[in-house]
């Protein structure tokens, strides 16, 4: 491994250990179990459905739908602690090769650095900025943030340019992170009128949009 990627991911590491130890010394309020306990559950089944990116050993999940409603939703550790879960899930399940650590680790502090920011972005925009922008903004932010933290790494590792392996391999994932928005701004909206359990009717839209980019990466790599 070049020293440029080693020095890279340690950097990624200890800033996503650190953001994570911070998190929980700031919680200063238990969670509201039945719903914090359903959104994890949920996550993690989540997280099983996954897409296969072209040209690298990487996938994406529905699982970000519920980092977009915890950073809405919940304290920065619960939704800290939604993606660890999740990430680690994705990592593991059904993998084609199983991941080393350091992989693993890599991919869940990046996550915590990339929710961090997120969270703090949308929380100092909503006294100001209207629901739905907050949800787009949060996911253009946790898109971007996540996939060019990912990005980097690998661009180090196979020397190539960062901006040709994130054009590649994410930019066009961007419309799922938009439509994952709109659904939980959604729920957000609806569990103020008729609770957060039934909200989650909703959930099965998302379901629609991974079977699209499955068959649409099916019908690309025949």
């Amino acid at each position: 491994m070049p020293k440029k990627a080693k020095f890279y991911i340690t950097a990624v590491t200890a800033l996503g250990l650190t953001l994570l130890a911070a998190s929980l010394a700031s919680e200063s309020s238990l969670p509201h179990w039945p719903r914090y306990l359903a959104y994890l559950a949920l996550a993690a089944i989540a997280s099983t459905l996954k897409v296969r990116l072209p040209r690298i050993q990487g996938t994406i999940s529905v699982n970000f739908l519920f980092l977009l409603l915890g950073i809405a939703q919940l304290t920065l550790f619960e939704t800290l602690g939604l993606g660890c879960l999740s990430t680690v899930i994705q990592c593991l399940w059904k993998a084609k090769k199983r991941p080393q650590f350091i992989q693993v680790q890599f991919n869940v502090c990046a996550l915590v650095v990339s929710i961090s920011a997120a969270w703090a972005a949308s929380r100092a925009l909503t006294p100001v900025v209207s629901l739905p922008i907050v949800m787009a903004l949060a996911a253009s932010l946790l898109f971007v943030a996540n996939t060019v933290l990912v990005s980097l790494v690998l661009a180090l590792l196979k020397d190539e340019p960062l901006s040709r392996v994130w054009r590649h391999c994410y930019l066009w994932t961007f419309p799922y992170y938009l439509v994952g928005a709109v659904i939980a701004g959604s729920i957000c909206v609806s569990s103020h009128s008729i609770g957060w359990a039934p909200s989650l009717m909703i959930l099965p839209l998302m379901y629609l949009v991974y079977s699209y980019y499955r068959f649409f990466l099916a019908s690309r790599t025949e």
